[in-house]
């Protein structure tokens, strides 16, 4: 019979009442079919209405603007008539006594499918878009009749109440889908009514192999739900375990997804949302499980033109479940967690601060479409920005150092899906807010584990960690498939400060070898790389001078120090010797005595040398240092504790065998280093009570300089030493000067001199600019008859320059401009010198000599007296490029008689050619002079021609001969031609 609808306007009563198996037999109403069902159907108007958040945190305090309100559709109570009940009164009183019926429910169905045939069950929609039905037997009462105890009539209501009293259970059927899509901004997501199906129906979900999926599962609470005709007044609650992660793959496969909802809150006042929660679960990018407890509470405010107004207010935060999450080799990292230098990390933010909501996106090619689950998000502050956890991270060595970083939220469905999580770490707007770069303030920790046997030596002051997301291999205690790693830092590294003008915190990056296999596997035991390449600037009268080793150091080790990159995998899977260039390139910037490329001098680093990297205490570096044939393939920079605990100390030492460069290198020098082996050994202590104390020890054996092709000096062995407080000790032993080529004839020279050439004229003179060695020895006076030569001198002057501006220079002189050696015989004599200065890497810089001869005769015959002097010299000089060579000749005589007439005359002839870049010219000058005397009276006539001549590269130019303002369109038109 029916349906037909009851209103009863005193209590405002609507219903739609159907009958099922009755009929009315004239005065009250009888089963049609005594065996069949009977049932009452009552039809409720809608018992929610869902209403959007607006997106002003305040409305109240700007204009009032309208929110979307969508109501749900009406819920169907289904009351089955027991058998004592024989008939039952045709009145409202009695079809309203639901006391005395049976309500009926739903059968467990598989979600989506289609219910069975046959009897129908009780349905609410509440909240709007959620199906529920009784979990349990259930209650209905109501009032027959309008009340109205005060003179005021109640509103109709309905209250749910266990058949045993106390709280209903009901599970939720499956969303009411199939209708006009809603926007984003509400309560309850599509995903969330979806995941309270999945928990209360008790449908059992088979995967795709016809297995079951097994789910956490427990029904909803209905501490009060009174059904009005106005709406419910409503408090449900819900509360489900979590869900074991492998159903997560199991689960998408069939299209669906993990459920995240772990609480769920939810009480309403006549239809109308008052207090709604929603407990989410997920993870922090950290890994850190995580719930997101999203509050939608109704406030009531006075607006100012509006009166009293009420809107949800949405209140979102963050509640840690598990606050410490450890990392180690089986947590999934993809590298056995070495990109991670923490043990373990705490979060100490047990609930956050109100969070800026993050709300279910649409999707973007289906605006119509109800909003997505929830995707991992940036955790934002309502107030503003970003949300700073404060994160306690324990190290390698048990140590504790703190920083804040902000975090995303991962939402549980959405643990396995890295690509979003990547991607949110990736986006431009990350890297512009700097959420990726956390300062550490240069808080102490170790950046790897380090070797049982070297506790602290991977320990570094950190400024700064760079994070970033990568992806997890299986395993791990969380399903996160994402994990956080150290893409980079900035550390304080003390064996470079005292080298470097870079000193202070430098980037790094974690050692490719050490993060893909462990320090085991290489050969210096590294664990960071310099993400730059530093150049050593070392102080050149610190290291001795021998040699600038500024070489570039890449690879940070726990017991070598910092070395230079000279690795490289091997097709092993190991780790070798890098080529020969790579290991030259590291050495771009060293010289050897001031300007020799040290890098064309190092040569090719065997596999076999690595090892001695791996282990290299002191006892080791000085077995090294004293065997004749020990090396240490690279320069080492170490720093260790003394064992007083009272300083540091700073030891850069390096041995090495030096190779000659092939090809040579260009210039006037050639090095010959065949047998030449380089060892520098520097320490620098620092401690409280002495300050900083440098001592240095520098050797150099086997060693011959070929400059410009005129000399040769071989060195046996160069030693320097320096020492806290003493004077720079440079010796040298077995120092040979050799001339060559077209100087051979000043051996010649030499071999008058003693065999100990740097006998009692050598010198040595360090300085902080240099060192200069040579010897100085002045050849005594040799009278033999006629012939007499004096003031002969031979200096021999080498300089080897700390400075790298500065190269080596070699200077040879026979005698000086100032002093120059005479020579006569007889009636003739004359004079000279010679001077050269050899720069290694310009050749001959200087060279200039003199010499000059004539002869004189005079004649007095007693009445008339006279003389004659005739002079020639040649002079040369090469000075920077410039070249100047010049010959004179002097003639003068005079006459006189009787003392009262005099006469003198004087020629001087000159001619000289100089060139001074392209640019040469000779020049000629003439001068005869004429002075006659007579009693008291003189005169002198002098007269003078000079002439000078310019080579080609002196003509005029093109430019200097046309005049580009009068003829330069008529020149140009002139090669204007038809084709």
């Amino acid at each position: 019979m029916g349906p037909f609808r009851v209103v009863r306007p005193a209590d405002m009563l609507v219903v739609d009442i159907a009958l099922v198996n009755l009929r009315f037999d004239g005065g009250r109403l009888v089963r049609r079919e005594p065996a069949a069902p009977t049932l009452i159907v009552v039809g409720l108007p809608p018992q929610h209405v869902m209403e959007e958040i607006p997106q002003n945190p305040d409305p109240a305090a700007g204009p009032l603007r309208s929110v979307k309100a969508f109501a749900s559709e009406a819920s169907q109570l289904v009351f089955s008539v027991p058998p004592e009940v024989d008939s039952l009164s045709l009145s409202l009183a009695s079809l309203l006594d639901w006391e005395r019926l049976v309500p009926m429910t739903v059968p467990v169905v598989q979600p989506g499918a289609t219910p069975p045939t046959g009897l129908p069950g009780s349905v609410l929609e509440f909240p709007t878009r959620l199906l529920l039905t009784y979990d349990e037997p259930v209650t209905w009462v109501c009032p027959s009749e309008p009340r109205s105890p005060d003179g005021r009539t109640g509103l109709w209501h309905a209250l749910l109440s266990s058949e045993r009293g106390g709280e209903a259970l009901l599970r939720a059927l499956g969303r009411a889908d199939g209708r006009a899509s809603v926007p984003s901004r509400f309560p309850l997501s599509a995903a969330d009514l979806e995941d309270l199906v999945i928990l209360t129906s008790r449908a059992e979900l088979i995967d795709t192999a016809g297995a079951p999926i097994v789910l956490p599962s427990a029904p909803l609470r209905a501490e009060q739900f009174i059904a009005t005709p106005l709406g419910a007044s409503a408090h449900l609650h819900g509360a489900w375990d979590k869900a074991d992660p492998s159903v997560g793959p199991r689960l998408e496969a069939i299209g669906r997804h993990r459920p995240e909802v772990a609480a769920y809150d939810h009480i309403t006042g006549l239809g109308r949302d008052q207090f709604v929660r929603v407990v989410i679960r997920g993870f922090l990018s950290t890994g850190h499980p995580a719930l997101l407890v999203s509050e939608f509470k109704r406030r009531f405010v006075a607006h100012r033109d509006n009166g009293i107004v009420a809107y949800l207010r949405q209140e979102d935060r963050i509640v840690l479940r598990e606050p410490e999450v450890s990392y180690g080799e089986s947590t999934g990292f993809p590298h056995q967690a070495r990109e991670m230098p923490f043990r373990a990390l705490r979060v100490t933010d047990r609930v956050t601060p109100l969070l800026k909501p993050a709300w279910p996106p649409k999707p973007a090619d289906r605006p119509e479409a109800q909003p997505e689950a929830r995707q991992p998000f940036w955790v934002e502050l309502e107030s503003g920005g970003d949300h700073q956890f404060t994160l306690l991270g324990t190290d390698h060595e048990g140590r504790q150092v703190s920083f804040t970083t902000p975090l995303v939220f991962v939402p549980d469905s959405k643990a396995g899906d890295v690509d979003a999580l990547e991607s949110l770490y990736a986006s431009a707007e990350t890297k512009e807010k700097g959420r990726l770069d956390r300062p550490l303030g240069g808080q102490v920790m170790a950046m790897a584990q380090p070797p049982a046997d070297a506790p602290g030596s991977t320990s570094h002051a950190v400024g700064r960690l760079s994070f970033a997301m990568g992806r997890k291999v299986a395993g791990g205690e969380h399903p996160l498939a994402g994990t956080l790693v150290v893409s980079g830092a900035e550390v304080r590294v003390p064996a470079l400060e005292p080298f470097t003008p870079k000193a202070g915190e430098v980037p790094v990056v974690f050692n490719a070898v050490y993060r893909d296999h462990g320090m085991a596997a290489h050969p210096a035991r590294a664990y960071l790389d310099l993400v730059d390449a530093i150049g050593l600037d070392f102080a050149a009268e610190k290291v001795g001078g021998l040699a600038r080793p500024n070489a570039a150091v890449k690879v940070i080790t726990s017991q070598a120090g910092v070395v230079p990159d000279v690795f490289e995998p091997d097709a092993n899977g190991g780790v070798g010797a890098a080529d020969i260039t790579r290991i030259q390139k590291a050495f771009g910037a060293a010289k050897l005595l001031g300007f020799i490329d040290l890098s064309a001098l190092v040569g090719p680093v065997l596999t076999q040398d690595l090892d001695r990297l791996r282990q290299l205490g002191d006892n080791e570096i000085q077995a090294l240092l004293d065997a004749e044939g020990g090396t240490i393939p690279a320069p080492v920079l170490r720093v260790r504790d003394l064992a007083d605990a009272q300083g540091r100390e700073l030891r850069y030492v390096w041995k090495t065998k030096l190779v000659p460069p092939d090809p040579p290198p260009p210039g006037g020098t050639l090095l010959d280093v065949s047998d030449a082996v380089l060892t520098l050994d520097a320490r620098t202590v620092v401690s409280k009570e002495a300050g900083e104390e440098t001592s240095v020890e520098g050797r150099l054996r086997d060693i011959a300089l070929e400059i410009a092709g005129v000399a040769r000096v071989e060195i046996a062995d160069l030693r320097f030493k320096a020492a806290p407080g003493n004077k720079p000790d440079v010796s040298a032993s077995g120092l040979e000067l050799k001339f060559l080529g077209e100087l051979r004839f000043i051996d010649t020279l030499r071999s008058a001199l003693p065999a100990d050439a740097f006998g009692s004229g050598a010198f040595v003179d360090v300085q902080p600019s240099g060192i200069r060695t040579g010897y100085a020895l002045a050849v005594p006076d040799v009278p033999l008859g006629v012939f007499a030569l004096t003031n002969v001198c031979l200096k021999l002057e080498l300089d080897i320059p700390f400075v790298p501006e500065k190269a080596i220079s070699f200077r040879f002189s026979v005698s000086e401009r100032q002093r120059p050696f005479n020579v006569t015989v007889t009636l003739f004599g004359g004079g000279g010198y010679f001077s050269m200065l050899v720069d290694a890497e310009k050749g001959i810089r200087e060279a200039e000599g003199a010499i000059e001869f004539g002869g004189g005769a005079a004649l007095n015959l007693g009445v008339a007296s006279g003389g004659v002097t005739v002079m020639a010299g040649v002079r040369l000089e090469v000075r920077d490029g410039a070249v100047k060579v010049g010959g004179y000749l002097r003639c003068s005589g005079f006459l006189s008689v009787l003392g009262i007439v005099t006469v003198s005359v004087e020629f001087y002839l000159e001619l000289t050619y100089e060139k001074h870049g392209n640019e040469s010219v000779v020049r000629g000058r003439g001068t005869l002079t004429v002075s006659v005397k007579i009693a008291f009276f003189s005169k002198s006539v002098s007269l003078e021609l000079e002439r000078s001549f310019s080579g080609a590269p002196g003509d005029p130019t093109f430019v200097d001969c046309f005049d580009r303002e009068t003829h330069w369109e008529d020149y140009c038109l002139s090669f204007d031609g038809d084709p």
